[in-house]
């Protein structure tokens, strides 16, 4: 079994971005919470199953899939005016990329 410790960080980011409703006030905003708590969940619920796998699988697309639409989803769900609630969906989906794309070198240099 190979544990990486991206995986763990992006586990702390879903738990983050699942409790950060709650913690950073915006639990009235109905289409940023729905969005921060399903997709912290989804991201929680997924990295720990991939941070068990024994090889890799080309799962970190789907991290980076879902770092691309927190990017999105401040204007696609309409809630990019509220300046701290869309840059912390931001700021979340550019971590989960940044760590899918690390994993994915580390994957292929480490494979040549």
């Amino acid at each position: 079994m190979r544990i990486r410790w991206q995986d763990w960080a992006n586990l702390g980011l879903g738990v983050w971005l699942g409790t950060s409703p709650y913690v950073m006030g915006y639990t009235l905003d109905r289409p940023a919470t729905g969005n921060a708590c399903g997709l912290g969940i989804g991201i929680v619920v997924f990295n720990l199953i991939i941070a068990c796998r024994l090889e890799d699988k080309g799962e970190e697309i789907l991290n980076i899939l879902l770092g691309l639409w927190l990017v999105l989803s401040p204007f696609s769900l309409g809630f990019s005016g509220e300046t701290g609630v869309a840059t912390n969906a931001m700021a979340v989906g550019t971590a989960l990329v940044v760590l899918a794309v690390w994993q994915i070198i580390a994957t292929v240099s480490r494979n040549r």
